[in-house]
């Protein structure tokens, strides 16, 4: 028998909907389409990212990136980590104008 939302507790509840955000469980509502929104903990970021915990925090600190926060838990969706990268996005520099244009398709 499953449990109706009254009788989970508000962390039992938090996890469920962490659970179904990150994939690993279906969605009463959406059950036949798949969740497409990724989820990290702390450490899946610093992975993904390759940097160690302190930097983390000074990101999240100075508003670098934004997050969610259970207790001592921290929790980044996808779309934060892709507003960070975009904040941080630079253009490539303008190339020696000596070189030769290069065309769609062709080959060096």
């Amino acid at each position: 028998m499953k449990k109706k939302t009254s009788d989970f507790s508000e962390k039992e509840l938090l996890e469920k909907i962490l659970s179904i955000l990150a994939g690993k469980e279906d969605s009463p509502v959406r059950a036949k389409q798949v969740c497409t929104r990724q989820l990290y903990s702390n450490k899946e970021l610093m992975d993904l990212l390759q940097v160690k915990d302190r930097y983390l925090k000074k990101l999240r600190d100075n508003g670098y990136i934004g997050y969610s926060r259970e207790g001592d838990k921290y929790w980044y969706t996808q779309d934060d980590v892709n507003k960070f990268l975009h904040k941080f996005h630079y253009e490539a520099f303008a190339t020696n104008p000596n070189l030769p244009e290069r065309k769609g398709g062709d080959v060096w």
